[in-house]
């Protein structure tokens, strides 16, 4: 791959927060900071990472909780597609206010669109929507890695029971947006462990 991934698993329901960092330079970026800051502060300083963006899958509480406190820390945009872009500021739409504890953020810095890319150092992420999981569900495909979020697991997909979720469209997603997505792709979703698009191809009722 062009960066290095650290996968941390932080807040109630497991989420996997990774931090990227280009293998050429010191830029890089966080993706889905559910929660622990601290410890994605303390990973950021030990390796001297220069972020410069915070980029969200989906607008889902248990995938923003660190964000409002590492944008004010680090001083770094943040950018959720324009379908999600709601959920980030209201704890109702986020489910947080369902779960004992509001999380909502400002709004976000950048608008995402499927097709826009988002780069740090010389590595550059794709955006391709995949609506099911929420309407704003995005994947980030690039560098030898697919960040599926919650639209693809290892061997399943995301939940399609909550508001503005749709079993028929995160398969249609899956199987159509994702279909040019080469097999040798290593799939880091927002739960669970790593796996890579062969794998999946070949054992994943969902595709």
């Amino acid at each position: 791959m062009d960066f290095s991934v650290k996968t941390m698993v932080v807040g109630p329901v497991g989420t996997n927060c990774y931090i990227l960092k280009d293998n050429n330079s010191s830029e890089g970026m966080i993706i889905d900071p559910g929660d622990n800051t601290e410890g994605i502060l303390a990973y950021i300083n030990e390796n001297d990472i220069d972020v410069k963006l915070i980029a969200l899958t989906h607008g889902h509480f248990d995938h923003i909780g660190a964000v409002e406190e590492l944008r004010q820390s680090l001083a770094v945009p943040v950018a959720v597609h324009e379908a999600d872009a709601d959920m980030i500021t209201d704890g109702r739409k986020n489910l947080s206010a369902f779960m004992g504890a509001i999380v909502e953020t400002e709004p976000a810095d950048i608008i995402l669109r499927d097709g826009d890319c988002i780069s740090f150092g010389k590595c550059s992420l794709r955006v391709i929507s995949t609506p099911g999981h929420t309407r704003g569900g995005i994947c980030l495909h690039g560098g030898g890695a697919l960040f599926s979020g919650d639209t693809l697991f290892a061997g399943s997909i995301g939940r399609t029971d909550f508001p503005e979720g749709s079993l028929e469209e995160i398969i249609k997603s899956i199987q159509t947006r994702l279909a040019k997505v080469e097999d040798m792709v290593k799939v880091f979703p927002g739960h669970g462990p790593a796996t890579n698009m062969g794998i999946e191809r070949e054992s994943n009722p969902y595709m």
